[in-house]
């Protein structure tokens, strides 16, 4: 076998990608992963033509955790032996590990992919640090990341990473998807922001609610649009603070992938303040529909994405600060619409075929060395 790539779970920011490599290698590559989802991925979508193998997996659960042991990955690597693969490089799955290292014991070329950076991983204990110091300095020949932060966090743990080794494949929405279901409509904006992704702690929905509140304060309305699902505490605590203060309110649940569009398209600004994300594709999703967005610096999209003051803001989490930003965009129109336009022609160089481009030619120039 030529190329491989090896990863945990189908996502559907990642299928799109895997598809076009697919496409453009001619067929020369195929995909396994170590399971189908997991159980907290409430999400479905469209998998793509390219040859996959999903691995029968035994599943360790801790907390909102779950890690992959796939005894499969074995026969399967010694079975095809890949000159080049991409592998992502799960510290926490038993499977990453041992498919990392199979593959160099076999002498296959191997890119690492990775979406996390140093902002997200502030506090991590000394195992999992040391757990990234041996797989970046170990088991990768190339390097590819979802940011210009994950490829600073790369050579954090390996000073040693040449210029040459590093590839971006960023996570983006499905632009094209997007942009087709809303052409021609007349966008009825009846909510002044929306919260979108799971109801959990790192998003941090009881500020997001206050944030709402102050809102309201300034500008004597605030209408909320919330999809997504999660714990049911958190959604009781957000609506104790939006009846307190009089917000109006719809918690919508969660949007299948082919109506997402339309949710985007009703609000005026999308609200993310998340305590450490990845990335956050709904920032994307966001921008192709011409909402402008207000984030953290905890997020890797602020800075390469999110442009503070051109199409959004990134601010520290402080609900004066969000409130006041929000309502000054709110009532600006001019303001909001020249924010609106920047998100869009910002988003559109975030798409599934440069995505696709950064593996290309991680996997190019790892064949060049073979």
């Amino acid at each position: 076998m030529e190329y491989l790539i090896i990863n945990d779970i189908p996502t559907p920011w990642r299928e799109p990608v895997f598809e076009r490599v697919f496409q453009k290698l001619g067929g020369a590559v195929q995909v396994v992963y170590f399971k189908n989802n997991e159980k907290r991925r409430l999400w479905t979508f469209e998998m793509g033509s390219h040859p996959k193998t999903i691995l029968k997996a035994i599943t360790l659960t801790s907390g909102d955790t779950e890690r992959f042991f796939n005894p499969g990955i074995v026969p399967f690597l010694l079975r095809r032996r890949p000159r080049v693969a991409l592998v992502f490089a799960c510290i926490k799955d038993p499977s990453g590990w041992l498919a990392m290292g199979l593959c160099r014991l076999l002498g296959t070329k191997v890119a690492l992919l990775d979406d996390s950076w140093i902002g997200r991983d502030r506090g991590v204990g000394r195992l999992r640090r040391w757990a990234r110091r041996v797989v970046y300095n170990r088991f990768g020949d190339a390097y590819v990341g979802t940011s210009l932060q994950t490829l600073a966090m790369f050579r954090h743990y390996n000073s040693r990473i040449l210029d040459e080794q590093c590839f971006l494949s960023h996570l983006v929405a499905d632009n094209d998807y997007f942009e087709s279901r809303l052409a021609g409509q007349q966008l009825e904006r009846s909510f002044d922001v929306m919260f979108s992704g799971r109801i959990v702690d790192v998003k941090n929905p009881a500020f997001f609610a206050d944030v709402c509140a102050g809102i309201k304060a300034r500008l004597g309305h605030c209408r909320v649009l919330v999809i997504g699902e999660g714990e049911e505490v958190l959604k009781a605590q957000m609506r104790h603070i939006f009846e307190q203060h009089g917000v109006s309110f719809e918690f919508a649940g969660f949007i299948p992938h082919a109506a997402l569009p339309d949710y985007y398209a009703q609000s005026r600004l999308l609200l993310l303040p998340t305590s450490g994300d990845c990335w956050g594709v709904v920032l994307n999703e966001a921008m192709v529909a011409g909402t402008p967005v207000i984030t953290t610096e905890w997020t890797a999209a602020a800075g390469e994405l999110v442009l503070h003051e051109r199409n959004g803001y990134v601010l520290p989490l402080e609900v004066q600060a969000w409130a006041s930003a929000a309502s000054e965009l709110l009532a600006n129109k001019s303001k909001w619409e020249a924010f609106s336009q920047c998100a869009r022609e910002t988003v559109k160089e975030f798409n599934y075929d440069r995505a696709a481009d950064g593996i290309l030619d991680a996997l190019a120039y790892l064949s060049r060395r073979g």
